[in-house]
């Protein structure tokens, strides 16, 4: 409790220092910009004329645009403005710099009062400001963004002021503009900007970023990652210069962020300094390792039958309301002191069931290492787009440094409408179902990062466990489809087992695991080895018996052992199950412990036979979890301690 009213404390100071700091940022920049404007400072003003003319050489460059432009014309465009009308001796030196790194160039001067001192040039799309104004516009955007925070060494914020204002100097910034020329959805054109990046991060007024998604002849596309309700046709948008990224680091566990890496809990700024582009290319055949180490999900039916490997693929797929979250997080409970990272990545799900979802993990310890990434349903499509993408940067920077990551997408159906959204709003021609021709790429690009990496790669590993939703059970759609041709196998979760109370509601005959055996404990591929024939063989039996009274013994004892095996494959949520146990109790029922008792009995003698075992043979638990196969004298002990059980219950 204590914890909690001292991370809500600093979360409400920082907040109070973000408005504070911005309010008299604002206030301290308007004030200094009218005192620098008087006479008295005109001498430190042609000063600071002359300190750009001589340093504008080393800035200027030739952008692909600009080469195209002196390509066709033999000649550039350059905007001279300043303050004040600059003295001929200061504009010839301008134009001779200017004509030795350009050759031709017609200058165009103009005289901006606003810009205080200094100049300004403008070449094609291209800004080179050396003003006043820019120098105090750029220091009040770094508090709106939060950039001035007390600290240990400076706990007083006007001190933090007063020392990012002597800091302040005026140089020549270099950037890129457009002009936002349309607005509508959540998606905007802008004109300008020719030598702008695919997937790049812009910066609009305000704290507003958008990324661009398209290209085109005569002006771009950009979807905006978060509120616009500001935005309008006409305003300037600046490039970054960077490829869109989120904040990665140890700093990030135990949080809760949004797509964009930003804080959402409450629990204060997270001051990390390193960050990862969203995209970034899959490892390589030669940087990738077999699988072969087990992660277990404590899930009996899920070990067993459908066995998941560190760096596997594997889809959860079923309707709505079916368990598939609920496997996920038994997933990651489970691997609560196995060293295993955890990302949650929840994509259009409600607020209150994310924050449902996040308090069910502290409340059992997993948020202790567990990054839950939220782009809920009011967000805008953009947001979750990139939603999946900023969870697998924060867990390929673990899976770089030789850790394990388990990372659930839930879920990419809703992530594939948004894509869609987006695509049919930048008028990209329609597919099957609606959906853009590069849907399939969506998901390969995003699913092919999980690996598991050659020591030479750094060794770690990340497991993705993406989940589809599905409608009435139709998994030949177009969605589900691409995602099963992509994943190493998938769960099938049906809506007639459901809710007939087969809990989780594994399909056995349409899951399966294409790469997960060859991690399986081998006491668990001992034991389960029939496991998953005579499961299938009983749902086929079942629905064939209702029809028909009159059975053959063979038939009826198949039946029989099926049921039984069915009732103990049942598990509570939020109850994930130790290998030696599960391996315990999945040989006593395949051995035909459980064939003579009731079938409601047999929870109640799993349990038996588990306190059983945990009193009387607890080296059970080092022997599987080895990874090697029962000898024959713990297969006795084994047998032993089933039929004792069984004589007691």
């Amino acid at each position: 409790m204590r914890r909690g009213v001292a991370q809500t404390e600093a979360q409400l100071r920082s907040d109070m220092e973000d408005r504070v700091s911005d309010a008299a940022i604002g206030r301290i920049t308007a004030a200094t910009a009218g005192v620098l404007a008087q006479d008295a400072f005109a001498p430190a003003r042609a000063a600071l004329v002359d300190e750009f003319v001589a340093n504008i050489g080393a800035h200027l460059t030739t952008q692909p645009s600009d080469a195209l432009t002196l390509a066709e014309t033999g000649t550039l465009t350059v905007e001279v403005e300043a303050a004040e009308p600059l003295p001929a001796a200061a504009l010839d030196a301008l134009k001779d710099t200017l004509t030795r790194a350009y050759g031709h160039v017609t200058c165009m001067t103009t005289v901006r009062p606003e810009l205080i001192g200094g100049v300004c040039l403008r070449i094609g799309d291209t800004h080179y400001d050396g003003t006043l104004r820019h120098a105090l516009d750029l220091l009040e955007q770094d508090a709106a963004n939060s950039a001035l925070h007390t600290t240990d060494e400076n706990p007083d914020l006007a001190a933090c002021i007063r020392d990012r204002l002597a800091d302040t100097h005026v140089a020549i910034d270099v950037f890129q503009t457009g002009i936002v020329t349309s607005l509508s959805d959540g998606i905007c054109r802008v004109r300008g900007m020719a030598d702008v990046m695919a997937g790049e991060l812009l910066a609009f007024d305000g704290t507003l970023r958008g990324m661009v998604m398209d290209l085109g002849r005569e002006d771009i596309g950009v979807v905006l990652l978060g509120p616009y309700g500001h935005l309008q046709e006409g305003d300037r948008v600046r490039r970054t210069g960077q490829i869109m990224s989120v904040p990665v680091g140890e700093e990030m566990i135990g949080r809760v962020v949004d797509a964009l890496g930003r804080p959402i809990d409450g629990h204060g700024p997270i001051r990390t300094t390193e960050r990862r582009a969203i995209e970034s290319p899959a490892p390589g055949v030669i940087a990738r390792k077999g699988v072969s180490v087990p992660l277990q999900t404590g899930i009996k039916a899920i070990d067993a039958l459908v066995p998941i490997g560190r760096g596997q693929r594997e889809l959860i797929i079923g309707d709505r309301q079916t368990g598939k979250t609920a496997i996920a997080i038994d997933a990651i409970l489970n691997q609560k002191d196995t060293g295993v990272l955890c990302i949650y990545v929840a994509i259009g799900q409600k607020e209150s069931t994310v924050a449902g979802v996040v308090q069910k993990l502290r409340d059992r310890g997993a948020m202790a290492y567990t990054t839950v990434v939220c782009a809920h349903a009011s967000e805008t499509a953009p947001m979750l787009y990139i939603a999946p993408y900023a969870g697998a940067a924060i867990g390929e920077y673990f899976m770089y440094r030789g850790r394990d990551v388990l990372i659930v997408y839930d879920d990419l159906s809703k992530q594939a409408v948004a894509y869609r959204e987006i695509s049919l709003l930048l008028q990209r021609p329609p597919g099957r179902e609606a959906y853009p021709g590069d849907v399939f790429y969506l998901h390969s690009r995003l699913l092919e990062r999980a690996a598991r990496l050659s020591e030479a790669a750094g060794g770690g590993s990340m497991t993705a466990l993406p989940i589809i939703e599905t409608q009435a059970g139709d998994i030949s759609a177009y969605i589900p489809t691409n995602v099963i041709s992509i994943t190493d196998g998938q769960i099938f979760l049906e809506t007639d087992l459901f809710h007939a109370g087969v809990r989780p509601a594994i399909n056995v005959g349409l899951s399966v695991s294409r790469v997960g055996g060859a991690a399986q404990l081998g006491a668990m591929k001992q034991v389960a080895g029939r496991l998953r024939m005579d499961l299938a063989q009983y749902r086929e039996l079942a629905s064939f018996a209702q029809f028909g009274s009159d059975l053959d013994k063979a038939t009826r004892d198949t039946l029989a052992r099926g049921s039984r095996m069915t009732e103990l494959l049942k598990q509570p949520q939020y109850a994930p199950m130790d290998a030696a146990d599960q391996v315990a109790v999945l040989f006593a029922a395949g051995e035909g412990y459980t064939d003579s008792i009731a079938v409601e009995d047999v929870p109640h003698y799993a349990d038996a036979l588990l306190a059983r075992i945990h009193r009387t043979y607890p080296e059970l638990h080092a022997l599987v979890h080895s990874g090697k196969k029962l000898p024959p004298e713990a297969l006795e002990r084994l047998r032993a301690l089933a039929d004792e059980t069984l004589k007691n219950l």
